[in-house]
């Protein structure tokens, strides 16, 4: 029985969709992306998956590239053109994921398992809803890291080379300081010199358990003329307010005996 004409478009879509998860967990987990799926460089990773999710290997790269100016890699992307609507949604599905739980959805959609296809793709690509410009945000924030990693002495009376990048690390800040182990130190950032900062839960749960000893550096203006406002203890004074929206969540099953 062939397709009809309306199953072929929806079809497209979805390779599209598996391919952006793909592209955006490249950019994002960079070298550990090749690491996990044991491959050798990124141009036996473009033509091997490519050819997995019947996508061209030039195309894949330029996904790939597409999410650079969001994620902290060493690859600095497509840094000035606007980002798809496709693409913001994707970055605004899965931002806040695990690295682990981003690497279980990948390695599902190259095994072709419908339960990914069924619940994570087939939805996210007839979503319309969470297109809030989370790309321009994550961007801004890479800026304000950059900025800060320059100027950290100027900015909290930090050298550069005291700074412990823990950005990889998942731990609910950005930085650590080599010489004081229990510093933390977050950094968000606005392209005004005011506007809304949003923390996640975790975060905001580690500035709450660690009051002083958490510092939060904003850096507004960005990026022509950036300036940086650091403030110790953000859960002292800042006014917060939640936001509760659904987004995809992967959880770790097993199957245990006590006797």
């Amino acid at each position: 029985m062939s397709k009809s004409t309306s199953d072929v478009p929806h079809s497209r879509q979805i390779i599209e969709y598996e391919s952006l998860i793909v592209a955006y967990a490249m950019s994002r987990l960079d070298r550990r992306f090749l690491e996990t799926l044991g491959l050798t460089s990124w141009s036996a990773a473009f033509k091997s998956i490519g050819s997995q999710i019947d996508t061209k290997p030039a195309s894949l790269k330029n996904l790939r590239d597409e999410f650079d100016p969001v994620n902290v890699n060493s690859r600095r992307g497509w840094i000035n053109r606007p980002m798809r609507p496709n693409r913001q949604r994707v970055i605004a599905e899965f931002s806040e994921l695990s690295d682990d739980g981003l690497m279980e959805i990948v390695g599902r959609i190259l095994s072709r398992d419908p339960v990914v296809s069924n619940e994570v793709v087939e939805p996210l690509a007839a979503s319309r809803s969470r297109l809030e410009n989370v790309a321009a945000r994550l961007r801004t924030g890479r800026l304000a890291e950059e900025f800060f990693l320059r100027e950290s002495k100027n900015i909290c009376g930090i050298g550069t080379d005291d700074i412990h990048d823990r950005r990889s690390d998942a731990q609910g800040f950005d930085f650590g300081v080599l010489s004081r182990p229990s510093l933390m130190i977050e950094v968000k950032g606005l392209s005004a010199a005011a506007g809304d900062i949003l923390f996640t839960d975790f975060e905001w749960k580690i500035a709450k358990q660690n009051r002083e000893k958490y510092w939060l550096v904003v850096v507004g203006c960005l990026p022509d003329e950036p300036l940086a406002n650091l403030l110790v203890d953000p859960c002292a004074c800042l006014q917060v307010r939640s936001i509760i929206e659904r987004c995809t969540r992967v959880s770790w099953r097993s199957r245990v005996r006590v006797a």
